[in-house]
């Protein structure tokens, strides 16, 4: 097993994100194309001197033999412009046994059309994040375990995710042999897993975290977790998991800084282009941000990290972006997709992060975002059926023009009031000074 995630975790390393291949590859094929058309372009010419000139093997008496001398090459010319690329970021995707039930078939699970209406936005980013708050570890599917059927990440890989968090609460459910078979699932479907490792050495080979290269442009993915449901980790196992608290599997006061610093610094000598935290913290169902929050988001941002996407509390709370340091924080973008049955579980957004290069100077900074509202419909709520996760303001508009297969009445008006609370969550009045 272990040499096994040692070559899946060299394979991850070498490799681009799937899309960034994808375009690479566009390119070299471009290239072998001019390739070719340049040397049949230069075959045509050469026959053509060929037929006009004369036919005598010996080269004229009077022709003067140049001199050779070495050829001045010019300095390669500095890039120009900007390259523009696009994240996408989603919250918790809760393995629960009512989000199983509803995917269950004779011959197993389809996930096919849970996620259909928002796979636009995941395969047209560059990179597309989401929280898994479950395993793959095989055995009884459900809550309890916490696993889930393999059915569930390739639909996520075909819906255009690259990478996923599996540093939270499920993350030992199963007990670190259920941590190691999820990591190899994963990289089974082509997901890459962040925040867990199935041992020390492997925490030691990869530093706590990965890099992804799109475009040119390197980026540094971490993952951390406050908890792992009251679990705590076995001796020799304290890798395993990437924490943010040393009281981990009880109050949660005491912030782990070495920790955390630990994996910043590895980050640090790599030396990436922009540097992304998926952060698995917070109380659930409460829209209050701790100290000991603030306290890990000032570690981090001081220990290079330009972005931090929060899960965990289940409700979206506030984004806060700082247009001078180029920083944003997402202290929790809300469920993804789960049971949707307390209140604000059942909407969310998805982050799409703009990260701009300028080619001249080689800087890179996050230099703009916006936010897709999303939605978790019930089967009963739409004229197709079906439990699944739609963009709110698509499906609102198929209602008003009468579409077929559009929502329900009563679905409409819970958009439209989630359209709201969401905008109030994401960017709150601020408070007067006082």
């Amino acid at each position: 097993m272990a040499d096994h995630r040692m070559d899946a975790q060299r394979r991850k390393k070498a490799r681009y994100t799937k899309k960034a291949y994808q375009r690479k590859r566009r390119r070299r094929l471009l290239l072998l194309a001019v390739v070719i058309l340049a040397a049949v372009c230069a075959a045509a010419v050469f026959l053509k001197g060929r037929e006009e000139s004369p036919s005598s093997t010996e080269p004229p008496a009077s022709r003067p033999q140049a001199e050779t001398a070495p050829r001045e090459t010019e300095p390669p010319r500095p890039q120009t412009g900007t390259t523009v690329i696009h994240v996408a970021a989603a919250g918790d995707l809760n393995v629960t046994d009512y989000v199983l039930e509803n995917a269950a078939h004779e011959n197993g699970y389809d996930f096919s059309q849970t996620f259909l209406d928002v796979a636009p936005i995941f395969s047209g980013a560059d990179l597309a994040l989401l929280n898994f708050e479950g395993n793959l570890s095989g055995g009884s599917y459900g809550y309890a375990t916490g696993a889930a059927p393999l059915e569930l990440p390739k639909a996520l890989k075909a819906m255009g995710i690259d990478a996923v968090q599996t540093a939270n609460s499920a993350a030992i459910r199963q007990g670190v042999s259920g941590l190691a078979a999820t990591l190899e699932a994963f990289d089974h479907v082509g997901l890459m897993a962040l925040g867990t490792f199935a041992d020390s050495d492997d925490f030691d080979r990869t530093g706590g975290y990965e890099v992804v290269e799109v475009e040119g442009i390197r980026i540094a993915l971490v993952a951390f977790t406050k908890g792992m449901d009251n679990l705590g980790l076995p001796a020799g196992s304290e890798d395993c998991v990437n924490l943010l608290y040393e009281d981990y599997s009880t109050d949660y006061k005491k912030v782990d800084t070495d920790r955390i610093e630990r994996v910043l610094r590895n980050v640090r000598e790599e030396q990436p282009d922009l540097t992304i935290a998926m952060v698995h913290w917070g109380s659930e169902y409460n829209e209050e941000i701790s100290d000991s929050q603030k306290k890990i988001c000032k570690q981090l941002q001081e220990g290079g990290v330009d972005v931090i996407v929060g899960t965990h509390p289940h409700l979206v709370q506030k984004v806060e972006y700082d247009p001078v340091k180029k920083t944003l924080v997402a202290w929790s973008l809300g469920d993804f997709f789960g049971d949707a049955v307390m209140a604000g579980t059942g909407y969310s957004i998805i982050l799409d992060l703009e990260i701009t290069r300028d080619n001249a100077t080689g800087e890179t900074f996050l230099s703009g975002w916006e936010y897709i509202p999303i939605f978790t419909l019930k089967p009963d709520q739409s004229a197709i059926g079906g439990h699944r996760v739609v963009r709110i303001r698509e499906a609102m508009e198929r209602y008003e023009a009468g579409f077929l297969g559009r929502v329900t009445e009563d679905a409409y008006g819970d958009m439209e009031y989630a359209l709201g609370r969401i905008e109030k969550r994401v960017n709150p009045p601020k408070e007067p000074n006082k």
